[in-house]
């Protein structure tokens, strides 16, 4: 069980490239983004070491397990509630952010609203399926899309159009202080350790992570080339004038020799898979969450999730809220939106880390 570890935290590293966090960074790029993903390197580096080894002491257990046998419900209940809202949240910014995408580099015809709804369908009909097989399909995807996304980067890295002058350049910012805005957003690659909250149940003889070494290292590399290869390819003030900069990027690439010459086109199907598992795995999560509420996470014999009406329930609020913000919030709006939901997922985040090592050691100390 150890790789599918890596798996969710490697499909949250490269969701983020194409969505928010690329923005985030490059926008205070001269005013402490390179400090900012250095502190998020060791930051979400060790969130990550402490969450896994303290859910792990509960073997076979789910974050509504662990709280139900350890606080009272008048506090229980409106923590998960939150929780589940954050996690359902994290996917509803990516599916609206990829719909639009797609509408406005494909084909600008389409309808954005029947797009984002056969996006959401697709999402909320995996994710109502039991936390082994999102796992499952998990890994498939991963293993299906990793090599063309390696290969992708060499080229742009390899290219003769990225300018390693402007990458110099950005080293003379070192010394600005992180700010809070980029340090929410860099931190948010390494947080695919968080879905534990729930898949934990499903790593029941495992006692550490193998590989952990691998966080910081696919981290790191991933903040790197996310932030500088834009940076390469359009200059230091010209990666300012787009909203959604990878996207542009791989557009600046071609492949001579490919059946495919445009990268844009195979860049973005590649990432339709990888978000749309994203949000798959995050609205799974939301789901168990608040089915953890009224105890109705057990699974069958047969791997058939129980309660699987309430996620259905939760999935259809859910999606008409998301509807309702492509309708009523623009790009910027729901940029903003984000950019504060970060800040309060940095602060949620760290707390549910801390929360979990004193419920570990008291575990610990009782045993």
């Amino acid at each position: 069980m150890n790789r599918y570890f890596i798996y969710m935290v490697l499909m949250c590293m490269l969701t983020n490239t194409v969505v928010f966090v690329p923005r985030m960074l490059l926008t205070e790029r001269f005013s402490g983004a390179m400090m900012s993903i250095i502190v998020s390197i060791a930051v979400g580096s060790l969130s990550s070491y402490w969450f896994t080894k303290s859910i792990l002491a509960f073997p076979g257990q789910g974050l509504p397990e662990i709280f139900e046998a350890a606080f009272p419900a008048w506090f229980r209940v409106p923590y998960l509630i939150f929780l589940a809202a954050m996690w359902i949240a994290a996917g509803s910014f990516v599916v609206v952010s990829y719909a639009r995408i797609i509408q406005r580099f494909v084909n600008p015809d389409f309808n954005l609203l029947a797009l984002l709804a056969f996006f959401l369908i697709v999402s909320a009909w995996v994710a109502a399926g039991s936390s082994r097989s999102v796992l499952y399909l998990m890994e498939i995807v991963i293993i299906i899309n990793l090599p063309l996304i390696v290969f992708i980067l060499y080229k742009a890295i390899r290219s003769q159009s990225m300018d390693w002058d402007a990458v110099r350049v950005m080293t003379h910012y070192m010394g600005e202080l992180p700010t809070l805005n980029s340090v929410s957003g860099a931190t948010y690659v390494f947080t695919g350790y968080i879905n534990m909250a729930i898949f934990n149940r499903t790593f029941q003889d495992v006692k550490r992570i193998q590989w952990f070494w691998a966080v910081p290292v696919l981290g790191t590399l991933v903040l790197a080339t996310s932030f500088f290869i834009p940076i390469g390819y359009h200059g230091t003030y010209g990666v300012d004038q787009y909203i959604y900069t990878w996207v542009s990027t791989s557009d600046s690439m071609r492949m001579e020799f490919g059946f495919i010459e445009r990268v844009l086109y195979v860049f973005l199907l590649l990432y339709l898979s990888i978000s749309l598992l994203f949000v798959s795995v995050t609205w799974h999560v939301g789901a168990e969450l608040f089915k953890g509420i009224f105890h109705l996470n057990h699974v069958d014999e047969n791997d058939r999730q129980s309660g699987s009406w309430l996620s259905w329930l939760v999935f259809l609020f859910s999606g008409g809220i998301v509807l309702w913000t492509a309708v009523y919030l623009n790009e910027k709006q729901s940029a903003a939106v984000a950019s504060h939901w970060f800040v309060l997922r940095l602060v949620s985040e760290l707390s549910l880390v801390a929360l979990m090592v004193w419920l570990a050691r008291r575990r610990r100390r009782k045993a």
